[in-house]
């Protein structure tokens, strides 16, 4: 089977990485991480509208591309080896979860300004301390609306009160909906919730009086992060064709944020090598100690792997390969690994400079970190893989803390 990415797909990503060289290298982003900036954030998402990167996943009438994941997780791609503030990716993730709407209606209202770049939106889709699945989250939907267990639509007479034109079914929505990067900015928030027929997502105003949207400080400052929560706020819920709509939200998700993650860590290990080369002790480059040149070997190997497990993965979920959720756990749990691996070597082979805040290599050794738990690390994938080996029934569901990314 050729693995290798179509000659579109290397085009695509080669273009996103030359517009962050030419506009967001890594002295900007760190100075955004110093000064988070809404500015720049708003600048970025402008320039994703413009260069189609929001309605890669979108079909044409709604003002996108019509492509596949495996697309979008080459953009993601090349965001993570820029650095990228989350903003742009965050934006890119919302536009995918409403493209998974089957209601054209829906699609028009709420997705097509967004690819458009005229609304902003963000997802929260996990309580602060529950789970990467449907037992972590913490908001709850009422009313007399109804979700069609087969269709995902919702059914009811009248429209939502307040709801800033949403309006399909009486759905109100309470509770804690966890940490969401750029809520702030939001216009729209994807919200998870529990119904009496299960999971579902919804469509919130975010600027409607019962969102309580509070900044978080972060590890990684390339994401403006908020804590968010619901008391009354009306909610329309997104039309889905099958019961596990929610899982299939959250698995391309977690192949994005895998996407993300090897970006840098192919960066962090670029510039890793650059400085091998160039820095010399005892009359050699100390990138030519056999004890070097092996660990790098091996990152090299690990990196190389992931991101071919990376392309294979979006590719099933593509074309709706029965291993793409498995895949999806196995490469973000290799994933995870390489992050923690990667980071550590980097600050480690820079020497002293690596622990400095003027070396960029602690802007990588925290984003590496923040996307090796965030949708799961290898903790929370590896029982599920297990699982999957030698049958049901022989590990036991696993939840991670939560806090702040």
């Amino acid at each position: 089977m050729d693995f290798r990415l179509s000659e579109e797909q290397v085009a695509m990503g080669g273009a996103v990485r030359r517009r962050l060289d030419r506009h967001l290298d890594l002295a900007r982003v760190a100075q955004y991480a110093d000064a988070p900036s809404a500015g720049l954030d708003a600048e970025l998402r402008r320039a994703a509208a413009e260069l189609d990167w929001l309605g890669v996943t979108a079909a044409p009438p709604d003002g996108g591309l019509g492509l596949g994941l495996l697309d979008l997780a080459v953009v993601a791609e090349a965001l993570g080896a820029g650095l990228a503030p989350a903003g742009v990716g965050t934006a890119m993730a919302a536009c995918d979860v409403l493209a998974t709407s089957i209601d054209p209606e829906q699609r028009r209202r709420w997705l097509a300004p967004m690819v458009a770049g005229e609304l902003v939106g963000a997802t929260a889709l996990r309580a602060p301390g529950g789970s990467w699945d449907r037992a972590g989250i913490a908001v709850t939907a009422t009313g007399d609306g109804l979700l069609d267990s087969g269709t995902g639509i919702a059914t009811g007479d009248g429209p939502l009160n307040g709801g800033a034109g949403i309006g399909t079914g009486e759905f109100l929505l309470d509770g804690d909906a966890g940490i969401s990067g750029q809520a702030e900015d939001a216009d729209l928030l994807l919200v998870a919730a529990t119904t009496a027929t299960g999971p579902a997502v919804f469509v919130v105003p975010a600027g409607h009086p019962g969102v309580s949207i509070r900044a978080v400080e972060t590890v990684d400052r390339t994401v403006r992060a908020a804590r968010v929560s619901l008391t009354g706020v009306p909610a329309e819920p997104l039309s889905w064709a099958h019961d596990d709509g929610f899982e299939h939200v959250v698995r391309r998700l977690t192949v994005l944020v895998s996407a993300d993650l090897v970006g840098a860590a192919g960066t962090a290990l670029r510039i890793t090598l650059d400085h091998l080369r160039a820095r010399r002790q005892f009359g050699r480059a100390i990138g030519s100690f056999q004890a070097i040149q092996h660990e790098l070997a091996e990152l090299y190997v690990a990196w190389t792997t992931i991101t071919q497990a990376l392309w294979y993965t979006a590719h099933a979920h593509d074309t709706g390969r029965d291993d793409a959720v498995l895949m999806t756990s196995v490469v973000k749990s290799r994933a995870a690994d390489l992050a923690r691996r990667m980071s550590a070597a980097m600050v480690q082979f820079h020497g002293a400079m690596g622990f400095t805040w003027e070396h960029s290599a602690h802007l990588f050794f925290k984003r590496l970190h923040r996307d090796a738990y965030d949708f799961g690390d290898d903790g929370w994938h590896d029982p599920i893989i297990a699982t999957a080996a030698i049958g049901p029934g022989t590990h036991p569901p696993q939840s991670l803390p939560g806090g702040p990314p």
